[in-house]
């Protein structure tokens, strides 16, 4: 299966030829998520499944208010069922400042 298309803009901060798509799915998929676009998001979409796309966000220690709503709203999943909002310590907080 050949890579998904995503552009440097997204990985601005990444050597895109040291991208390893199988080892580094969670994080290219939590990237996308946060800062891509929706070609970005159909690429992943159709490299790694809805599956892995939920795994990699319920399991994201921080998510943008954004990011977190779509992805529950999309795959139908509890807000609370995400790792990045269930803090032991503060649970009413998604980030301390």
């Amino acid at each position: 299966m050949n890579k998904p298309h995503i552009r440097k803009n997204t990985f601005w901060d990444t050597d895109m030829s040291q991208l390893d798509y199988e080892k580094h799915a969670n994080a290219i998929i939590i990237r996308v998520l946060e800062r891509g676009n929706m070609e970005e998001w159909n690429e992943i979409k159709s490299f790694y499944g809805h599956k892995k796309i939920m795994e990699a966000a319920l399991k994201a220690r921080n998510l943008s208010k954004k990011t977190h709503h779509f992805v529950a709203n999309f795959y139908n999943i509890p807000l609370t069922k995400f790792r990045c909002c269930n803090s032991t310590l503060f649970p009413e907080l998604h980030w301390m400042y």
